[in-house]
């Protein structure tokens, strides 16, 4: 659903399987092969989708994930995340899944993006401000990292 497109997600998949076959064994012997196919394949699809033009909007709450929420997950408060990301530019909602869903340093994703440290640096501080006027701390409360 993330390319809301069934022949667009057979395009990633072909294209992920380029990319692993081109990489060949340094797949196996990254530290994870497994976090290795997962930036892969968001590279492909946020390429895919910028050559298509289909990122103009935020994915709808209800087109974000059709199962809703995992176990144990707060309801309300994933919906107000994504409903944070859709206020985020293009940009921004990349470097957030680049920083805090595939754990790369402000550096590689930088590096990922074509963009500059500090242009990454600014847009983690940006996603930050936003989720901390979303999400306000209580007392104890955890920060966002990294």
């Amino acid at each position: 659903m993330f390319l809301r497109d069934d022949m667009l997600a057979q395009d990633a998949v072909q294209e992920l399987l380029i990319v692993l076959l081109r990489r060949g064994d340094s797949v196996m012997t990254a530290d994870s092969p497994y976090r290795f196919m997962c930036r892969a394949l968001d590279r492909v699809c946020i390429d895919l989708l910028r050559k298509n033009h289909k990122t103009n909007g935020a994915v709808s709450l209800d087109d974000a994930d059709d199962l809703g929420a995992a176990p144990g997950i707060d309801v309300d408060a994933r919906r107000t995340v994504l409903q944070s990301l859709g206020r985020l530019g293009e940009r921004e909602q990349a470097v957030a899944v680049a920083v805090f869903v595939d754990g790369l340093s402000q550096g590689e994703a930088a590096d990922e993006l074509g963009v500059s440290r500090v242009t990454v640096n600014k847009d983690v501080q940006k996603i930050r401000a936003q989720l901390s006027h979303d999400f306000p701390r209580s007392e104890g409360g955890k920060e966002l990292s990294p």
